[in-house]
């Protein structure tokens, strides 16, 4: 990941901020780990099979922002899924690749400036290339329930979300806090980005 500055601790994240503006994104900080820990309990269980099947698909991500999660992916939400979360997790699961291509189309002037295009992917359609991409549940979420916090089950995806994230805080000029099982990132509205290892994780 280019342009990436990995700092020791969350203070270092916002050291260069105003106060009112750094308690503000402390604030993002510990909702995005509160998401992230969300996802992956979310993950868990789909996984497992155990407590509702079908079992989700390892390859799955969850992305939650707080009363929203969503599967990667498109037509692959289990109806059985969405009402075991909501009961048990207090989680609404979704999934709306069309939502985060209306997006991205119409924006993608903006997103351009920012040096962010979709990448497309050797299985694309002809018809919709960049899809696989674009579903990825870090944009979904982005776009399902626009949050300064989110968090992942997995690790980010570094050859798009990443990019595409660095360009959309630049767009809404707006930090935004994503929390994965490595750490933290922080997107600055100005391009940049820092980002701090979880404590159990090594550099």
């Amino acid at each position: 990941m280019t342009d990436l500055q990995v700092v020791a601790n969350f203070e270092e994240l916002v050291s260069n901020l105003e106060p009112e503006v750094a308690a503000s994104i402390m604030t993002c900080i510990e909702n995005a780990l509160d998401y992230q820990q969300k996802a992956l309990s979310i993950y868990s269980i789909l996984l497992s099979g155990q407590l509702v099947k079908p079992k989700m698909e390892k390859k799955k991500t969850i992305a939650v922002s707080e009363n929203v999660g969503v599967v990667s992916g498109w037509n692959s939400l289990n109806p059985k899924w969405t009402v075991f979360i909501a009961e048990n997790n207090g989680i609404l699961l979704v999934q709306n690749e069309t939502l985060i291509t209306e997006f991205y189309q119409n924006r993608i002037e903006e997103f351009k400036r920012y040096g962010y295009e979709t990448k497309k992917w050797d299985l694309d359609s002809e018809l919709n290339p960049g899809r696989h991409y674009r579903s990825h549940a870090e944009k979904q979420i982005s776009v399902i329930k626009p949050c300064n916090s989110i968090g992942v089950s997995k690790g980010i995806c570094e050859e798009d979300c990443y990019p595409y994230l660095c360009a959309l805080a630049q767009i809404r000029k707006q930090h935004i806090v994503v929390a994965d099982p490595n750490g933290v990132f922080l997107f600055y509205s100005n391009g940049q980005v820092k980002f701090v290892y979880h404590k159990n994780k090594s550099k």
